[in-house]
């Protein structure tokens, strides 16, 4: 047909050639399914025309602007210049609107807030508002119906639920006008499926559609190759960098060697660093962590690799990590880790290295079930961690060194000489990392603590640690006895009977 337009959504122009202009579009399926992420691709169409559009939407203003951001929408400048309108429900509406003698009122109101411009493009993000306006849900239905025949745009209202499921009468005029019905079914980390269960036109297939929702992109159908948009490409130049603390902010001897090399953006928290996150502008990410920030940083890789991020990301911390947390964090997506003791230009070249190298385009295995699930420090039906007791401590080790695989591990064990354990293993509490397998035990008169994956040359800031810790809080010597597993396997079995 001659007179169809882009949506702006991808999968739907890939099956229906596009929209006819000026009619109404009913999107529905469940909460996170993607049904905002369609109304904001399908509004940008009518922007990257030059046109205007609006929405009307329940959602927080600052939260559908920062999703947008995701998506690579810059909608800060269309705001301004009063290219694009957002209107949010009043938080009372439905109570307010099954109030009125006639909906009209409710539409002519919409009408003054969409201005005297006359918008190409229209999203009610969604109608279930209207639906729980009481006895005044049927005909509000319809006066939107007269609303939108008269308004002229071309519309997309969504609907937050399986219409073949259930029925709802209040909805036929909209089942009736409706130029097109698709159904979206979430099928979890931001893919899905899409269903045209309905069309009033010709259209070149309604076959459903299988998508994902990847940052600076919007949706990625399995034809669809990874692209960027026009507008975030990145011309001639250096490489864009960013560079985001979790908690500390980034030493200044770190950031000047970047800064000299690449196009650095510098960011503490995610929420301020939500669009370099988002844009495929950005060539490669760091991720500053401690151990205390280590978990949510793993966190963050596995969601930007759900997203279908390919930026190459290394973490960067200045502690000593061991072992199995860098496994964890390559397993998680990241593609370097950088710890310890290293200098500035080091992290350049580590940087260099992985702009060289390119996105990040292997697949990810499976991340393991972690060896230590069944033996988890206890917490006594509460949420702070209690110590192991003695015959729950041994059995811990025992489960460890009868591991098919090579098992490594550090154990402390650690004698107040006031004989304080209770005190002492509350500061061992402190200390160890309980998420990284890391357990507390009293036995025999001392604290017993079992370092996960350390070998002994990682033990000495934990040491160091727990002496600073102790003193601060009793102010009196410990004697330490120290045993890595497999290296000192008799003493680790002459310590704790644990053969």
């Amino acid at each position: 047909m001659s007179d169809l337009i882009a949506s702006g959504v991808s999968p739907l122009d890939e099956r229906l050639g596009g929209f006819v202009a000026r009619r109404t579009y009913l999107v529905c399926g469940s909460p996170g399914a993607g049904k905002s992420v369609a109304c904001l691709e399908f509004l940008n169409g009518a922007l990257e025309r030059g046109e205007s559009a609006a929405i009307l939407t329940h959602d927080d203003p600052q939260d559908l602007i920062a999703q947008a951001a995701f998506l690579g929408l810059d909608l800060d400048r269309p705001l301004r210049e009063e290219q694009f309108v957002l209107i949010r429900y009043q938080l009372d509406f439905a109570r307010r609107f099954g109030r009125q003698l006639s909906p009209d009122v409710a539409f002519d109101e919409l009408r003054r807030l969409l201005g005297t411009r006359t918008h190409s493009r229209l999203a009610i993000d969604s109608i279930a508002p209207f639906l729980e306006a009481g006895a005044a849900a049927g005909a509000g239905i319809a006066g939107a119906m007269r609303f939108l025949d008269e308004y002229g745009a071309t519309t997309m209202v969504t609907y937050p639920g399986d219409l073949s499921a259930v029925y709802d009468r209040r909805l036929e005029p909209l089942l009736q006008r409706a130029a097109a019905i698709v159904h979206f079914v979430a099928e979890g980390d931001r893919a899905g499926r899409m269903e045209i269960r309905k069309v009033r036109f010709p259209a070149a297939s309604t076959a459903p559609v299988h998508f994902r929702i990847a940052p600076g992109v919007g949706f990625v159908t399995a034809a669809d190759r990874m692209r960027r948009r026009a507008s975030d490409a990145r011309g001639e130049g250096p490489a864009r960098v960013l560079f985001l603390t979790l908690a500390d902010d980034v030493p200044a001897e770190l950031v000047a060697p970047l800064q000299r090399a690449y196009d650095l953006a510098v960011r503490r928290g995610v929420a301020t660093a939500f669009h370099d996150l988002a844009s495929d502008r950005t060539d490669a990410i760091l991720i500053d962590v401690r151990r205390d920030t280590l978990d949510d940083a793993l966190s963050l890789v596995r969601q930007l690799r759900s997203a279908g991020g390919l930026a190459p990301i290394a973490l960067v911390s200045r502690f000593t990590m061991r072992w199995h947390d860098r496994a964890r964090a390559l397993r998680a997506g990241a593609d370097e880790f950088v710890a310890g003791d290293f200098h500035p230009e080091e992290l350049r070249t580590r940087v260099e290295s992985l702009l060289r190298r390119g996105p990040h385009a292997a697949p990810l295995a499976a991340e393991p079930e972690e060896e230590t699930a069944g033996v988890r420090q206890p917490t006594g039906g509460g949420t702070v961690p209690t110590p192991l007791d003695d015959e729950g401590f041994r059995r811990v080790l025992r489960v460890h060194m009868a591991e098919d695989r090579l098992p490594l591990f550090t154990v402390v064990s650690a004698r107040p000489v006031g004989g304080d354990t209770g005190r002492l293993s509350e500061v061992a509490l402190r200390c160890v990392r309980v998420d990284s397998g890391d357990l507390v035990g009293v036995l025999d008169g001392r604290v017993a603590i079992y370092l996960h994956s350390a070998r002994r040359k990682d033990v000495t800031r934990f040491v160091e640690r727990l002496r600073e810790n102790w003193n601060h809080a009793a102010q009196e010597e410990l004697e330490l006895d120290v045993a890595s597993y497999p290296t000192d396997d008799a003493k680790v079995t002459s310590m704790f009977g644990a053969a």
